[in-house]
């Protein structure tokens, strides 16, 4: 009887140890490793968050694409409102009307970028970071430092903000992953600053 009690007391040690070990694989595939800005709001996660750098200090007057993904984890759509670099950037673009995440959806995460912070007011190298504000709808405010990473092999893959001088269209529905034809350019507006800033 021991004998028995000893085996089973065994196995449920094993099946509790895998079952820790599969928690950790979930959220470690769900929340990988990255180079990027990271930060969890109530029902939407923000993952690597980043901007591509130059080999040389950027000057004022340079755009740069903020690229990163955005997993909305409730059941409702939420929108990112505004991006506030606190004036190293004369402004942050959207897609006209905001970035639309689709509950239980995921936005972003590809080689398009998600915002573009225009005007540099000051010279700007890579290997630091910047504080950044993002406002939502839904989730509400959160202010994180996004690296500049250096350009690099993978890194020029990545596409610029497309057609970053568009003139004014109609707002289109967004999709749930920002899907562009070559030449196409999405509809953008300058962000508004969060009140106080």
């Amino acid at each position: 009887m021991r004998a028995i009690l000893a085996a089973l007391c065994v196995a449920a040690a094993a099946v509790t140890a895998a079952c820790g070990d599969i928690k950790q694989d979930y959220y470690t595939q769900t929340m990988p490793q990255n180079e990027g800005a990271n930060v969890n709001l109530p029902g939407l996660l923000l993952r690597n968050a980043f901007i591509i750098g130059s080999q040389q200090p950027a000057a004022p007057g340079t755009d740069m694409p903020m690229y990163m993904m955005l997993l909305n984890e409730s059941g409702a759509a939420d929108r990112l409102l505004s991006v506030d670099t606190g004036g190293l950037f004369r402004e942050a673009r959207l897609p006209a009307g905001g970035l639309e995440i689709p509950g239980g959806r995921y936005v972003g995460g590809t080689a398009l970028p998600q915002v573009l912070l225009a005007g540099l007011t000051r010279p700007l190298g890579s290997g630091g970071t910047i504080p950044v504000t993002f406002r939502f709808q839904n989730a509400g405010t959160a202010r994180v430092d996004v690296p500049i990473l250096p350009p690099g092999t993978w890194r020029s893959t990545y596409s610029p903000w497309p057609g970053t001088s568009p003139s004014p269209s109609p707002a289109v529905s967004p999709s749930p992953s920002p899907a562009l034809s070559p030449g196409s350019s999405p509809p953008v507006s300058p962000s508004p600053s969060p009140a106080g800033s």
